[in-house]
């Protein structure tokens, strides 16, 4: 009765997965800047590598529990060291883009009229 369980659970893992891989593409290719290519890029994939690897360790970790064997164990550690590796790299890539990538400038907008704010009042001459 477990296995259809865990059937489904990890299709849903995966379909996510795939998803927010998407999710990250597309992001990549519509936004404007670079600041924002970067953040859904590496959010989205660091979340779609996250539940690969969660779908591949529980796959494994099931494995191991109904059929055993050492190398389901073996799995599940180089699934683990490799999400380690990916969000490591991701770190560091953003933080050399960041770096590199000229600095953006925010432009802020004249406060609302009669409210006292600085850049609403006319200057007095």
């Amino acid at each position: 009765m477990i296995a259809p369980v865990m059937d489904l659970i990890l299709f849903i893992l995966l379909i996510l997965g795939v998803g927010f891989a998407g999710i990250g593409i597309v992001g990549i290719f519509i936004f404007p800047d670079l600041h924002s290519r970067q953040f859904t890029g590496i959010r989205a994939s660091l979340i779609s590598c996250g539940m690969m690897t969660l779908a591949g360790v529980l796959f494994a970790l099931y494995s191991y529990s109904t059929r055993g064997g050492a190398q389901y164990l073996t799995f599940t550690l180089h699934a683990c060291l490799f999400l380690i590796v990916i969000i490591m790299v991701n770190h560091v890539a953003a933080q050399r883009i960041l770096k590199k990538a000229p600095k953006m400038t925010r432009k802020t907008p004249p406060g609302p009229a009669g409210r006292g704010e600085p850049g609403d009042q006319p200057k007095d001459g």
